[in-house]
Protein backbone atom coordinates (compact mmCIF):
# COMPACT_ATOMS: atom_id res chain seq x y z
CA UNK A 1 0.00 0.00 0.00
CA UNK A 2 1.42 3.30 -1.14
CA UNK A 3 0.97 6.20 1.78
CA UNK A 4 0.35 9.64 1.15
CA UNK A 5 -0.75 9.99 -2.64
CA UNK A 6 -2.35 13.64 -3.10
CA UNK A 7 -5.18 13.73 -4.47
CA UNK A 8 -8.04 16.28 -6.10
CA UNK A 9 -11.08 14.90 -4.36
CA UNK A 10 -14.94 15.09 -5.22
CA UNK A 11 -17.16 13.49 -2.89
CA UNK A 12 -20.18 11.75 -3.93
CA UNK A 13 -22.65 8.75 -2.57
CA UNK A 14 -21.43 5.99 -5.66
CA UNK A 15 -18.65 3.74 -4.34
CA UNK A 16 -16.62 2.00 -7.47
CA UNK A 17 -14.75 -1.06 -7.54
CA UNK A 18 -11.68 -1.17 -10.02
CA UNK A 19 -12.94 -1.84 -13.70
CA UNK A 20 -16.44 -0.56 -13.05
CA UNK A 21 -17.40 2.06 -15.03
CA UNK A 22 -20.35 5.53 -14.44
CA UNK A 23 -20.84 8.86 -15.66
CA UNK A 24 -21.05 12.05 -14.21
CA UNK A 25 -23.02 15.29 -14.58
CA UNK A 26 -20.53 17.87 -13.70
CA UNK A 27 -21.73 21.53 -13.14
CA UNK A 28 -20.33 22.67 -10.01
CA UNK A 29 -17.18 25.54 -10.66
CA UNK A 30 -15.08 23.44 -8.18
CA UNK A 31 -15.57 19.99 -9.84
CA UNK A 32 -15.85 21.17 -13.24
CA UNK A 33 -12.29 22.82 -12.24
CA UNK A 34 -11.09 19.47 -10.72
CA UNK A 35 -12.05 17.48 -14.15
CA UNK A 36 -10.55 19.93 -16.49
CA UNK A 37 -7.27 19.85 -15.07
CA UNK A 38 -7.18 16.14 -14.82
CA UNK A 39 -8.52 15.49 -17.99
CA UNK A 40 -5.99 18.29 -19.85
CA UNK A 41 -3.10 16.40 -17.25
CA UNK A 42 -4.11 12.80 -18.08
CA UNK A 43 -4.33 12.21 -14.21
CA UNK A 44 -6.74 11.03 -11.82
CA UNK A 45 -8.97 11.45 -8.73
CA UNK A 46 -10.31 10.36 -5.82
CA UNK A 47 -14.44 10.16 -5.10
CA UNK A 48 -14.70 9.25 -1.54
CA UNK A 49 -17.69 7.72 -0.26
CA UNK A 50 -20.27 10.50 0.63
CA UNK A 51 -22.86 8.68 3.71
CA UNK A 52 -25.80 10.02 4.61
CA UNK A 53 -24.21 11.74 7.44
CA UNK A 54 -20.34 11.59 7.37
CA UNK A 55 -17.80 11.23 4.66
CA UNK A 56 -16.56 7.86 4.51
CA UNK A 57 -12.74 6.98 4.70
CA UNK A 58 -12.78 4.88 1.72
CA UNK A 59 -13.34 6.08 -1.95
CA UNK A 60 -12.31 5.09 -5.53
CA UNK A 61 -9.73 6.53 -7.81
CA UNK A 62 -10.98 7.22 -11.14
CA UNK A 63 -9.62 8.01 -14.34
CA UNK A 64 -11.84 10.09 -17.25
CA UNK A 65 -12.14 7.93 -20.11
CA UNK A 66 -14.23 9.95 -21.97
CA UNK A 67 -15.76 13.69 -22.34
CA UNK A 68 -19.33 12.57 -23.64
CA UNK A 69 -21.20 16.23 -23.72
CA UNK A 70 -20.33 19.72 -23.09
CA UNK A 71 -23.28 22.19 -22.62
CA UNK A 72 -23.51 25.75 -23.14
CA UNK A 73 -23.54 26.24 -19.48
CA UNK A 74 -20.29 24.93 -19.40
CA UNK A 75 -21.47 21.63 -17.65
CA UNK A 76 -20.20 18.46 -18.76
CA UNK A 77 -21.49 14.77 -19.05
CA UNK A 78 -18.42 12.35 -18.28
CA UNK A 79 -17.61 8.98 -18.31
CA UNK A 80 -15.35 7.77 -15.84
CA UNK A 81 -13.21 4.17 -14.58
CA UNK A 82 -12.19 3.04 -11.12
CA UNK A 83 -8.43 2.15 -11.35
CA UNK A 84 -8.44 1.71 -7.88
CA UNK A 85 -9.78 2.37 -4.22
CA UNK A 86 -8.45 4.31 -0.93
CA UNK A 87 -8.11 5.21 2.16
CA UNK A 88 -8.06 8.86 3.00
CA UNK A 89 -5.40 10.17 5.65
CA UNK A 90 -5.79 13.68 5.15
CA UNK A 91 -8.53 15.57 3.98
CA UNK A 92 -8.56 19.37 2.97
CA UNK A 93 -11.07 21.16 2.20
CA UNK A 94 -9.83 23.96 -0.13
CA UNK A 95 -6.68 25.09 -0.50
CA UNK A 96 -4.10 27.59 -2.71
CA UNK A 97 -5.84 28.50 -5.86
CA UNK A 98 -7.71 25.69 -5.90
CA UNK A 99 -11.56 25.62 -5.62
CA UNK A 100 -11.86 22.00 -4.42
CA UNK A 101 -10.96 19.58 -1.87
CA UNK A 102 -7.83 17.42 -1.92
CA UNK A 103 -6.34 14.68 0.52
CA UNK A 104 -3.61 12.84 1.54
CA UNK A 105 -4.73 8.78 0.60
CA UNK A 106 -3.59 5.67 0.60
CA UNK A 107 -4.23 3.27 -2.47
CA UNK A 108 -5.20 0.04 -1.27
CA UNK A 109 -3.77 -2.87 -2.84
CA UNK A 110 -5.66 -5.16 -5.48
CA UNK A 111 -8.88 -6.64 -3.80
CA UNK A 112 -7.74 -9.67 -2.33
CA UNK A 113 -10.62 -12.72 -2.64
CA UNK A 114 -9.99 -16.06 -3.17
CA UNK A 115 -13.68 -17.54 -3.79
CA UNK A 116 -13.58 -20.68 -2.73
CA UNK A 117 -14.73 -24.13 -3.86
CA UNK A 118 -17.98 -24.13 -2.24
CA UNK A 119 -18.84 -20.83 -3.09
CA UNK A 120 -17.07 -21.54 -7.34
CA UNK A 121 -19.91 -24.30 -7.35
CA UNK A 122 -22.66 -22.41 -5.84
CA UNK A 123 -22.19 -18.95 -8.34
CA UNK A 124 -21.67 -21.78 -11.25
CA UNK A 125 -24.88 -23.45 -10.29
CA UNK A 126 -26.67 -20.15 -10.50
CA UNK A 127 -25.38 -18.81 -13.91
CA UNK A 128 -25.93 -22.62 -15.32
CA UNK A 129 -30.03 -21.95 -14.10
CA UNK A 130 -29.32 -18.16 -15.53
CA UNK A 131 -28.17 -18.73 -18.66
CA UNK A 132 -29.77 -22.23 -19.25
CA UNK A 133 -26.81 -23.72 -20.33
CA UNK A 134 -24.01 -25.47 -18.73
CA UNK A 135 -20.54 -23.18 -17.82
CA UNK A 136 -17.92 -24.65 -19.72
CA UNK A 137 -14.21 -24.23 -20.17
CA UNK A 138 -14.82 -20.78 -22.91
CA UNK A 139 -16.49 -19.74 -19.58
CA UNK A 140 -14.67 -20.12 -16.89
CA UNK A 141 -13.83 -16.18 -17.08
CA UNK A 142 -17.27 -16.00 -15.39
CA UNK A 143 -16.26 -17.68 -12.44
CA UNK A 144 -12.96 -15.59 -12.06
CA UNK A 145 -12.68 -13.23 -8.68
CA UNK A 146 -13.57 -10.11 -10.76
CA UNK A 147 -16.39 -11.73 -12.51
CA UNK A 148 -17.88 -12.90 -9.49
CA UNK A 149 -17.94 -9.74 -7.60
CA UNK A 150 -19.71 -7.54 -10.71
CA UNK A 151 -22.72 -11.15 -10.74
CA UNK A 152 -23.19 -10.06 -7.08
CA UNK A 153 -24.32 -6.82 -8.25
CA UNK A 154 -23.45 -5.03 -4.82
CA UNK A 155 -24.76 -1.61 -3.78
CA UNK A 156 -22.48 0.60 -2.39
CA UNK A 157 -22.99 0.14 0.72
CA UNK A 158 -21.98 -3.36 0.18
CA UNK A 159 -18.84 -2.56 -1.74
CA UNK A 160 -17.43 -1.01 0.88
CA UNK A 161 -18.18 -3.72 3.68
CA UNK A 162 -17.05 -5.98 0.98
CA UNK A 163 -13.31 -4.35 0.80
CA UNK A 164 -13.09 -4.61 4.45
CA UNK A 165 -13.90 -8.24 5.13
CA UNK A 166 -10.97 -10.94 5.34
CA UNK A 167 -10.84 -12.96 2.04
CA UNK A 168 -13.26 -15.66 4.80
CA UNK A 169 -15.27 -13.30 5.62
CA UNK A 170 -15.82 -12.31 2.25
CA UNK A 171 -16.53 -15.93 1.26
CA UNK A 172 -18.93 -16.41 3.53
CA UNK A 173 -20.80 -12.96 2.04
CA UNK A 174 -21.07 -14.30 -1.06
CA UNK A 175 -22.22 -17.60 0.62
CA UNK A 176 -25.66 -15.49 1.74
CA UNK A 177 -25.73 -13.39 -1.41
CA UNK A 178 -25.92 -15.90 -3.53
CA UNK A 179 -28.47 -18.28 -1.95
CA UNK A 180 -30.37 -15.07 -1.93
CA UNK A 181 -29.98 -14.36 -5.62
CA UNK A 182 -30.93 -18.01 -5.97
CA UNK A 183 -34.36 -18.00 -4.12
CA UNK A 184 -35.11 -15.04 -6.62
CA UNK A 185 -33.91 -16.61 -9.45
CA UNK A 186 -36.09 -19.84 -8.60
CA UNK A 187 -39.42 -17.60 -7.73
CA UNK A 188 -38.90 -15.89 -11.26
CA UNK A 189 -38.77 -18.59 -13.28
CA UNK A 190 -41.75 -20.40 -11.30
CA UNK A 191 -43.68 -17.41 -12.04
CA UNK A 192 -43.04 -16.64 -16.15
CA UNK A 193 -43.97 -20.67 -16.18
CA UNK A 194 -47.50 -20.38 -14.24
CA UNK A 195 -47.58 -17.29 -16.60
CA UNK A 196 -47.07 -19.21 -19.71
CA UNK A 197 -49.51 -22.19 -18.16
CA UNK A 198 -52.43 -20.40 -17.65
Amino acid sequence: MEQNNKLGLFPLRIFLLPGEQTTLHIYEPKYLQLVKECYTNNEVFGIPFQGKTTLSEYGSVVKIVQILKKYNDGSRDILIECAYNFKINNFEAKKDDKLYPSGKVSILDDINFTPNNTLVIKVSSYLQVLLDKDITVEMNDLLSPNSMINIMNLNDNEKLRFISYSNEKKNEFFHKKIKFMQILLNQEIKAEKNYYLN
